[in-house]
């Protein structure tokens, strides 16, 4: 008897471990598109070149790098509790800084929160794919809607937030609910028990860093955050150069690509019950590069809207399937795989969009610049040959 009570009081501190977790990835998803939504006011305010304003993405991304590179070592030391905690913090510091008159002192806020980012994204797919065990791929799609909801609604915040002249509110709201979150993760338990007996009973074993599988996969993590990012990040600056006919919404422009991501990730879990994971992982890279490929004849913001939903639908499953193929596939040395997987992320997430910001200021058009994501959509689709035997094995 007073082993079910025990039991039942795990899975209850398990539950709200759970719900803390999923819930933070709600902010998390708001902070990692803020710059999107908020990148023409920034660049208004000191007059940047799209090529300037493009250092932005990079100064999170390259920061984002360094989270990552601090994410084993706190991870071994620290444990998961203590990792988000200080993840959470530095999004509260950097979110915070953006308020700055500086543009320097903006970037490096920037680079602030994107370091917190990169402990609270990778750190936290890693504590899911962990803890769900067999059910990894499911369950890291869930956790995925959640930063697909804080995506939408980060958008929509900023139009409301810039329209009402309180744009400096609204970054405040953000930085005091990071703090909040901190605090709750600090004075809750989430390590799971899985943990130490899936360490102990996973065999060290798997291909060696080098091989062609961990090539494409390294490719795949790359290009699949450069490609969010660049279709994410620089939709609002395209929308508000076109013009949009009902009262100037482009803030909202993202929002489209995020809902077309939630949209996909929600019926991940569904349509994996019925179709193979590399059959979905295929045509998804061919909806997403078809349509991010028609952004470049777009002439309206409803043509804009169109082209960027449908291409996060195509995208919606693939970060989760590169997540769980690895995790399936390196096992006990997932934790130090994912390290360069996510690091090689990050870099991806530095360069692609700064390289439309590149194109599009050498070439005189934003539409060119957006030719970059759907580049990458083809490549990815030929490392994804290479993934083959292996990933279907997972």
């Amino acid at each position: 008897m007073s082993e079910d009570k025990s039991s039942a009081a795990e899975q209850f501190g398990v539950n709200k471990a759970s719900a803390l977790i999923y819930s933070s990835f709600v902010l998390a998803g708001v902070v990692t598109t803020l710059l999107g939504p908020i990148l023409p006011l920034l660049a208004a305010r000191w007059a940047l070149t799209d090529e300037q304003a493009g250092l932005f993405f990079t100064f999170q991304f390259f920061g984002n790098l360094a989270g990552i590179a601090l994410l084993g070592t706190l991870l071994t030391r620290c444990g998961y509790g203590r990792t988000f905690t200080i993840g959470f913090a530095s999004i509260a510091a950097g979110i915070a800084g953006l308020n700055f008159g500086n543009e320097w002192a903006c970037l490096f806020s920037t680079a602030v929160f994107g370091c917190g980012l990169g402990l609270i994204l990778s750190g936290i797919n890693l504590w899911t794919a962990e803890v769900a065990g067999a059910r990894r791929t499911a369950a890291l799609s869930i956790l995925n809607v959640a930063w697909g909801m804080g995506a939408i609604a980060c958008p929509a915040l900023v139009l409301v937030a810039h329209q009402a002249g309180r744009l400096w509110l609204l970054i405040f709201g953000i930085a005091g609910l990071s703090t909040l979150t901190a605090v709750a993760i600090a004075t809750m338990s989430i390590e799971p028990r899985a943990h130490v007996d899936v360490e102990a009973k996973t065999p060290e074993r798997g291909p060696r860093i080098g091989n062609k599988f961990t090539f494409a996969l390294g490719g795949l993590f790359f290009l699949y955050i450069g490609t969010e990012g660049s279709l994410g990040g620089w939709t609002a600056s395209l929308a508000k150069r076109m013009g949009s006919t009902s009262g100037n919404l482009w803030e909202l422009a993202p929002m489209f690509f995020w809902a077309g991501l939630l949209a996909g990730r929600g019926m991940a879990p569904f349509i994996l019950r019925r179709v193979a994971e590399r059959a979905l992982f295929v045509t998804g890279l061919i909806v997403a590069g078809s349509f991010s490929g028609a952004l470049f004849w777009a002439t309206s913001f409803r043509g804009i809207a169109i082209c960027v939903t449908v291409s996060g639908l195509g995208l919606s499953c693939i970060y989760p399937l590169i997540i769980s193929w690895m995790v399936g596939h390196f096992g006990a040395r997932a934790k130090r795989t994912g390290s360069i997987m996510f690091a090689l992320a990050s870099v991806g997430g530095a360069i692609l969009p700064a390289l439309v910001g590149f194109t599009s200021t050498h070439t005189g058009s934003l539409r060119a610049g957006l030719l970059v994501p759907f580049g990458a959509c083809v490549v990815m689709l030929g490392l994804s040959m290479m993934v083959r035997e292996r990933g279907e094995m997972h």
